[in-house]
Order: structure tokens, then C-alpha cells, then sequence
């Protein structure tokens, strides 16, 4: 009997230490390589090895606070492959979700400097270069979504997650970590992850809170002392700054930001894992499987070992079971009361319309979403930082926005340099003002061997219920063609064609979907075309012929664009749907150089106009886009005095910037259809090869007679082509093309040419 009581007595005391064993598991910081540490969750899980504590550090961070929250392996991999991941690291917007409505057209400028009229000398800001790799406009929602609610189910203790959690951050001010325990958790885990000049930082109690990594990137420090596990399972997937080389920017960043961290766990304190990595950079996370795997397969290989050390056992199924209770128990996300910090009482009621008309009212995430990304398309707010704050007694939600509004005034300069002529500068300033509404004037102006404009602006938002958006545009404008010199001559033709344009419009908009807009318009203008109607023209002595047209104009325009460039897309659409009609006196002047008839000539007519317009981009790769482009015109639109006017005033296919500063009849006709398509190769997120194939087929071309007038041709009778191959560098504050292209009419008509910059021109009145 005695000896049955120490038999029992021993292996109660060996069973004790195993019940009561505790582990804690760090994540290192790594970027990509983080996702290693998934597979090692994994793993750990399907042996029943238990995680009683997490602790990381940037990417660690996010991986040990999903873990903490009750994300399985399974979700995080979810997640880490989804399309919202990667907008959320490359600050792409979803289509739905772009607003179109409030968007300005766009202009040629590559910087934006804003200036505070009412501290002018004192607070300026230049926009050339972002102040960070990555646009926070997506992370900023992202991480209320995702971590709002564990926020709010541990009352904001980090302790009460679903496993207690800790994470890293940097104060560079004051040169220590920071140890997050409570707070927001999304808080938190964006400052443990922000490295410098890759995310922006965020403000944390008056700090500016960096990445985790540059004080303490494996906190195995933190793990013991705030949980004092019995073992420590640790996952090191980073390493200290190797000496920096001349060509590695990255390397010298890390050498002058990080400071060296202790990567090791004792042997008596626990089990460190370490990896091998081929040419993993901070931001590959497409490559989720074959880091997953990795972790997983070497965890495998050590697991006899782990479990050796680590005795106790929590099934699989205990574990998810208890997950998927701790995930029904977050509170749903509904929100009632706004408060706003960063913006005036006038202000305040503008950003609260974007989300509920009254206090009284619950709105959803997805309302919230979608105010969000309305607020930030408007041009006087720079940023918003979302919290939410839970309220148990009514379920919902407080949201707080932290906002930061913009210097009301804005100066651009941009312009275009092209060895094709197109020589453009640019020139602007827009005074922003926000209160109940949103306003903006706005004066532009281009100077150039081929265009010069002077456009003023005024625009007005109303944010009705249906919003509504009132613009008055007044613009000068002059267009010089020239004739093109063939391969390697140097230098421009004579002008022989001028456009000069003056019009006043006013616009009505109404949003149509999220990124489409309604518009109805209205307007008056004066048109002059000047050009020769002969081969053979003394410069010195003959004068030009002279069209002129005074007109009266309406138009309903749908349209949108969701492209991800101004120019040289590679994904997204642009498309325009418009209807014109106009009523107006032509007069004819002639020069010298006329058909005979001496008297001016005049011409009353009213035409309708119809146009559709299409370009779209299809990613069939990550190297690869496909896209195509179509318009279709039609105008009911009687020829003009001669057969020059007529074509000057005809409908214009020109869908390359080449092709846009060239006079070329054959692409001109009162009825065509033209189509392309654009095959694009990405070699990286700068460099892409573009090759652009188009044909066009007037309906009815338009004939010159014996007598220098024109006449209707056969139906379909015609068809002309162009094709350009070019390689484009896209720059933060432009782009650099070199094309060559060719046009079948006239014959071989091949251009060369290199352009820096934008070719943006505004539109005009008749388009």
C-alpha cells in the first residue's frame, strides 16, 4: 500500500509541471519573410502544441496579432492572398470604391506645392515626391477593419485577447522601444510595422512611432518578462545589417536606421528556429506558399525535438473550437456618433454628411467604406485616421476621424518636352475652400510651340443628398499643327493649320454609380480655323483662309475612368458617352490663296453629335496587361465653304499623344469607327514595353472635288491604320517615352521621338 501511495504521488508531481507548462512563441520582424512564420503556426497545430503567449515585431507583429485575435492559419493565408492585402500594400484603390464625381480632368503637372494663405511665408508644401513608398489611404481603413473589434471585445487590454499578445514599436526621438500592452491594437501593430520611408509613421500620445525592428526586431525580452513562459518557441526570419554596398540603397537605410538585435533564445529558455532565404525582398508577398512552406517543412523536421521539450498537449479541435466562439463574441460593427478632430464646425458637418444625414442613424462598415474613400477623392483633405471606440450598452460603435486638411492654396508646374515639338509648359494655382460646401477656383495655363491655353476654373459641391457638383469653365486657346519631318531630318514644316478656340461652359454633375459621373452642359463659343488650300504657298506673300464659328451648345455626358495613370495605363478603364447639340453661324474669310470666291461667305446650321469612347486594360499577368481601345463618331453636321474647313472641323481619331499634334486627313470623317488593341509588357513597376495597333474606317470618308469642295465618298469605300512601339519609364512626376511609329497615309510615314513629362491638353468645346 505504501508503495502504491509514492507510485501515485510520483506521477501526480510529473503530471503537475506538464499541465501548468506555458509557451510563449516570438515572431521576428522580416517583411515578406514573415510569412514564414505561418507554416510554423501551422504546424505547431496539427501536432497540438500549444501557444499560450504571442509576441512579434512588424511583420511578427501582424502575424502574432491575427493569431491573437483568433485568426486560424487558414484565415491569415486567406487574408495574406486576397486582393484586399495587396491594396492594402500598394495603396491601389478598389474600383467600387473610386469616386469619379469629385475628380478634377487632369493636368500636366509634376509638382504640387501647397501654401496657407493665411501663413503664407511660414507653412509650405511641396507634393513631388509622396512621403512614403506606399500610400497610407488604404492602410489607414484597414486597420480599423481588421482590428476595431479585437479592440473592442478586450476593452482595449491585451491581455484578455484570445491570446495575450505584445508588440514593438520605435520612438526615434527619444531612441527607445515602445511596448504595447493595451491600447488600440491596429494602433499598435501599424507602428510596429512602419519602416521609415517604406510606410508611413503614425502619432501614438504625442510619439511618432516607427518600426518595432529598429530597437528590438525578436522581443524574446518582452516574452519574458511581461509572461515568464516555461518555454519560448522563437522564429527568426531576419538578420542584422550586413555591411552596406555602393549600389544598395536598402542596405544603407538599414545600416543607418537599424540597430543590432540579439536574434538568439537560450537553450534552458527554448527553441530557435532560423531560415535560409534566396533573394526575398520586403514586399514579396506573392510569393505566400513557398515562404509558408518553408516554415512549415522545417518546423516538421524539428518537431520530435519540440515535442521532447514541450510535453503538453491542446487538441486541434479544442482550439478551433474555442476560436470560433471568441469570433462570434466580436461585436459587430455599427456606427452611430462621429466626432472629428482637425476641422472646423462647417467642416465637420460636411464629413459627417458623407456618412449619415443625422446622429440617430446606425451605418455600416461598408457605408463607412464608402464615405471614406468620397472624402478622401475631395482635393482639400490630405488624409484621415479612423478609430473606432465600442459601446456595450448600445451595441454600436463610436467612430473617431482624426483629419488633416489641406493648405487652401495650390501651385502646380508641369509641362512636356518632346523632340516631336509638343514643348509644353504648365502653369497653375487653385484656391481651396471647405466648409458646408466645397469649393474651388482654379487658373491654368499652357505655353508652347503647339498649344497655348488659359483656363479659369470655378467649382462648386453640394452635398445634398444626391450630391451635386456646379462648374464654370472659361477658356482661350490656340493649337498650331505641324507637318511632320520624315526620319532622322531635324526640325518642323511650316504650320499650315491653326485652331484658336474661346468658350464659356457651364457643367451640372451628378455622381452615376461610384466611379462614373452624369454631366449636362451648356455653353457659348467663338472657333477659328486658319490654314492654305494650296501645294504651293509663299510664305512671305500669301495669307490664310479663315474659318470662324460662333456657337451655341448643350451636351449629357456619362463617363468615368478608373486607369492608373494619366497616361501609358496598364489596368483599369476610361470610358465616355456623349451626346451634342449645337445651333451656330459659320463665316468664311478668305486670303489669297482661296478657290476664287472674294466675298465672305455665311452659313447658319444646327448638327447633333454623338461620340462613344472606350479604353480598357486587362492584367493577364503580373508582367502582362492586354488593351484595347474604341470610338465611335457620329455628327449630322453639313460641310463647310471648302473641303479644308470641312476636314478641320471633322471628327478626330487620335488615340497616341503623337497623333494628337498631328493634322493628318486621313483619320478625320463626320461618321467613323476606330479600334485598337495594346498589348503592354510590364518588366517592373517603372519600365513597360507598349506596342499600339489601330485601324480606322470612316463611314463616309470626305472627298475633295474639282472644284476644292467636299463631297461624301463611298460607304465604308476607306481604311487607314497606325501602329506605335514605345518603352516608358514612369516616374513619380511623369513619364519617359521612346516611340517609333508609322501611319499608312500619307505614304511611309515613319516618326521617331522622345518625349519627357505629360502631353495633357484641355478639352474642348466641341468634344
Amino acid at each position: 500500500m505504501h508503495r502504491l501511495f509514492l507510485l501515485l504521488a510520483g506521477c501526480l508531481l510529473f503530471a503537475l509541471p506538464a499541465r501548468a507548462q506555458k509557451v510563449g512563441l516570438v515572431l521576428s520582424g522580416g517583411g515578406a519573410k514573415g510569412l514564414t512564420h505561418i507554416g510554423i503556426i501551422r504546424a505547431l497545430e496539427e501536432n497540438n502544441i500549444p501557444i499560450d503567449y504571442v509576441a512579434g515585431t512588424s511583420m511578427g507583429a501582424i502575424v502574432s496579432s491575427m493569431y491573437a485575435m483568433g485568426y486560424s492559419p487558414d484565415d491569415m493565408e486567406r487574408l495574406l492572398k486576397s486582393d484586399d492585402f495587396k491594396r492594402w500594400y500598394s495603396g491601389d484603390i478598389e474600383t467600387k470604391y473610386l469616386y469619379y464625381f469629385k475628380a478634377n480632368p487632369p493636368t500636366p503637372e509634376f509638382l504640387n506645392i501647397r501654401v496657407s494663405l493665411r501663413n503664407p511665408f511660414n507653412k509650405v508644401k511641396a507634393q513631388f515626391l509622396p512621403s512614403s513608398v506606399v500610400d497610407p489611404i488604404q492602410m489607414n481603413i484597414a486597420f480599423l477593419e481588421l482590428f476595431a473589434q479585437a479592440t473592442a471585445s478586450c476593452d482595449g487590454d491585451f491581455d484578455r485577447m484570445f491570446v495575450p499578445f505584445r508588440c514593438v514599436a520605435s520612438d526615434v526621438y527619444n531612441k527607445r522601444p515602445i511596448i504595447f500592452r493595451s491600447g488600440d491594437v491596429g494602433d499598435a501593430v501599424r507602428a510596429s510595422m512602419s519602416f521609415p520611408a517604406m510606410f508611413k509613421p503614425i502619432e501614438i500620445d504625442s510619439v511618432l512611432a516607427y518600426d518595432g525592428g529598429i530597437y528590438n526586431n525578436f522581443p524574446v525580452n518582452v516574452m519574458q518578462e511581461d509572461f515568464r513562459p516555461d518555454i519560448i518557441i522563437g522564429s527568426v526570419v531576419s538578420s542584422n545589417p550586413t555591411k552596406p554596398t555602393e549600389g544598395d540603397i536598402m542596405s544603407q537605410l538599414e545600416n543607418m536606421i537599424m540597430q543590432k538585435t540579439d536574434y538568439n533564445v537560450p537553450d534552458s529558455a527554448g527553441i530557435l528556429l532560423t531560415f535560409n532565404y534566396k533573394d526575398v525582398s520586403l514586399m514579396d508577398f506573392d510569393r505566400f506558399d513557398e515562404l509558408h512552406n518553408l516554415g512549415y517543412n522545417r518546423t516538421m523536421q524539428l518537431m520530435d525535438s519540440i515535442k521532447t521539450r514541450i510535453p503538453r498537449r491542446v487538441l486541434l479541435r479544442d482550439v478551433e473550437r474555442r476560436r470560433s466562439a471568441y469570433r462570434q463574441r466580436l461585436p459587430e460593427f455599427r456606427f452611430r456618433r462621429i466626432s472629428i478632430e482637425g476641422a472646423d464646425e462647417l467642416q465637420q458637418r460636411y464629413i459627417r454628411r458623407e456618412f449619415h444625414s443625422s446622429e440617430h442613424e446606425t451605418f455600416t462598415l461598408e457605408d463607412f467604406r464608402r464615405g471614406y474613400f468620397r472624402l478622401m477623392s475631395d482635393n482639400m483633405i490630405s488624409e484621415i485616421l479612423p478609430h473606432a471606440t465600442y459601446h456595450p450598452a448600445d451595441s454600436t460603435y463610436d467612430l473617431h476621424l482624426k483629419v488633416k486638411i489641406e493648405d487652401d492654396l495650390s501651385l502646380r508646374v508641369g509641362g512636356n518636352v518632346g523632340s516631336n515639338g509638343s514643348n509644353q509648359i504648365y502653369v497653375g494655382a487653385t484656391y481651396h475652400n471647405l466648409d458646408y460646401y466645397s469649393k474651388e477656383i482654379s487658373l491654368d495655363g499652357q505655353l508652347g510651340q503647339i498649344y497655348n491655353n488659359a483656363r479659369l476654373t470655378g467649382r462648386m459641391d453640394f452635398p445634398t443628398r444626391l450630391p451635386l457638383s456646379c462648374r464654370l469653365v472659361v477658356s482661350l486657346s490656340s493649337f498650331d499643327y505641324f507637318k511632320q519631318e520624315k526620319v532622322f531630318t531635324s526640325g518642323n514644316a511650316p504650320v499650315f493649320n491653326k485652331k484658336k478656340e474661346q468658350y464659356l461652359k457651364l457643367y451640372l454633375s451628378l455622381p452615376f454609380l461610384s466611379n462614373q459621373k452624369a454631366e449636362l452642359g451648356l455653353g457659348v463659343a467663338h472657333l477659328e480655323d486658319q490654314y492654305y488650300q494650296k501645294a504651293v504657298i509663299d510664305f512671305n506673300n500669301d495669307k490664310n483662309d479663315r474659318s470662324s464659328y460662333r456657337l451655341f451648345g448643350g451636351s449629357v455626358a456619362m463617363e468615368g475612368n478608373t486607369l492608373d495613370s494619366r497616361q501609358f495605363a496598364t489596368k483599369g478603364w476610361r470610358e465616355r458617352l456623349v451626346a451634342h447639340i449645337y445651333s451656330g453661324r459659320e463665316t468664311f474669310q478668305p486670303g489669297n490663296t482661296a478657290d476664287g470666291t472674294a466675298a465672305d461667305y455665311h452659313y447658319d446650321q444646327t448638327w447633333l453629335q454623338l461620340s462613344y469612347e472606350m479604353e480598357r486594360y486587362h492584367p493577364l499577368s503580373p508582367h502582362f496587361s492586354l488593351g484595347n481601345y474604341l470610338k465611335a463618331y457620329y455628327s449630322s453636321r453639313n460641310n463647310s465653304r471648302n473641303y479644308t474647313a470641312t476636314m478641320m472641323q471633322a471628327g478626330e481619331f487620335a488615340p497616341t499623344a503623337h497623333s494628337k499634334i498631328t493634322y493628318n486627313e486621313a483619320f478625320r470623317a463626320n461618321q467613323f469607327v476606330g479600334a485598337g488593341i495594346m498589348p503592354v509588357w510590364l518588366i517592373n513597376s517603372s519600365v513597360q514595353i507598349r506596342t499600339e495597333l489601330y485601324g480606322f474606317a470612316p463611314i463616309f470618308p470626305i472627298l475633295r472635288d474639282t472644284d476644292g469642295h467636299a463631297s461624301m465618298g463611298r460607304l465604308l469605300s476607306r481604311f487607314s491604320y497606325m501602329g506605335e512601339v514605345s518603352v516608358v519609364f514612369r516616374l513619380p512626376f511623369g513619364a519617359v517615352s521612346a516611340y517609333v511609329n508609322h501611319y499608312s497615309s500619307p505614304s511611309k510615314n515613319w516618326n521617331v521621338g522622345l518625349t519627357l513629362g505629360w502631353q495633357i491638353f484641355n478639352t474642348r468645346f466641341t468634344e
